[in-house]
């Protein structure tokens, strides 16, 4: 009696290119929702580091403003004698300047701001802008190139200066930078408010306007906005409603958006008004506070 082979069944090449295929895609699209996974947690975390710090300053500001002194001149229609008809465009820029100035760099033909200072009479601010220390990581540009405090360079840092030293680096006349080195302070009176850590946060706009002065109580109501943003992933200030190019296209008119290589871009605009209701230097004119 003639005994049949046992036939051994397996996967024909086709069954097997379609389940390796069919692995493949299922892979993909394991990767890709993994992806978008990570990618949502990561711009999740930057919005977070942003609103974070961007209260951090707004809540360090307010304490720094409301306790600086009430200061002459600082608005001259609000101390003149005889009438705001005195009152010159010159007179109102060299006041303004003795708290706030900036300085300006040239990116694909317009005028960005680089750093600037504003001085509230107790401590004052110093910043350097996202552009310029991105040249400085390249070393494209010196340090000497930007403004340094105690040797060393901040996004946006602290400092003590009753004298409004800081806002003196800048000749109020041309509006031509002096000098960027803060060499009279300390390194340990330096309080840095953007710190370089993961997220990698920097300003891109910091402006305050000219201030109010009360003529009768001398109180001083400073306003302002600033613009903080990822160094990561490009950011364009200068777009109209899409701030995030990326950083081959930083500051430039074309609008591509890419998040390769996990460098997101997450950008917010903080707005301000603080009053300062310090003692004033001349008692005779505010009366005692």
């Amino acid at each position: 009696m003639a005994t049949q082979k046992k036939q051994k069944k397996a996967f024909t090449i086709i069954e097997f290119m379609l389940a390796m295929t069919f692995l493949a895609i299922l892979l993909m699209g394991i990767t890709t929702v993994t992806m978008r996974i990570l990618d949502i947690y990561r711009k999740g975390l930057s919005i977070r580091a942003i609103n974070a710090t961007g209260r951090d300053i707004l809540n360090d500001m307010t304490r720094t403003i409301g306790g600086s002194p009430i200061v002459e001149g600082i608005n001259p229609s609000a101390t003149i004698d005889n009438g705001i008809a005195n009152v010159t465009r010159e007179s109102i820029i060299a006041a303004y300047r003795k708290y706030y100035n900036e300085i300006a760099i040239k990116q694909n033909e317009k005028n960005v701001q680089a750093g600037g200072v504003f001085c509230t009479g107790s401590y004052s601010y110093v910043w350097n802008n996202a552009p310029v220390i991105e040249k400085v990581r390249k070393k494209e540009i010196e340090i000497n190139n930007i403004f340094t405090i105690a040797g060393d360079y901040y996004k946006l840092a602290r400092i003590p200066d009753v004298d409004r030293k800081a806002c003196e680096r800048v000749d109020a006349t041309s509006n031509e930078l002096k000098t960027k080195t803060i060499d009279w302070v300390d390194s340990k009176d330096v309080v840095s408010l953007i710190s370089d850590d993961d997220a990698d946060l920097a300003l891109y706009d910091f402006v305050v306007l000219p201030a109010t002065q009360n003529n009768i109580t001398g109180q001083i109501l400073y306003s302002g906005t600033f613009i903080l943003g990822t160094m990561r992933g490009g950011v364009n200030v200068l777009s109209n409603g899409d701030f995030c190019t990326g950083a081959d296209t930083m500051y430039s008119d074309e609008v591509e958006s890419t998040n390769q290589e996990f460098n997101y871009c997450s950008v917010n605009k903080f707005n301000f008004a603080m009053r300062a209701t310090g003692e004033s230097s001349t008692a005779d004119q505010y009366g005692e506070r």
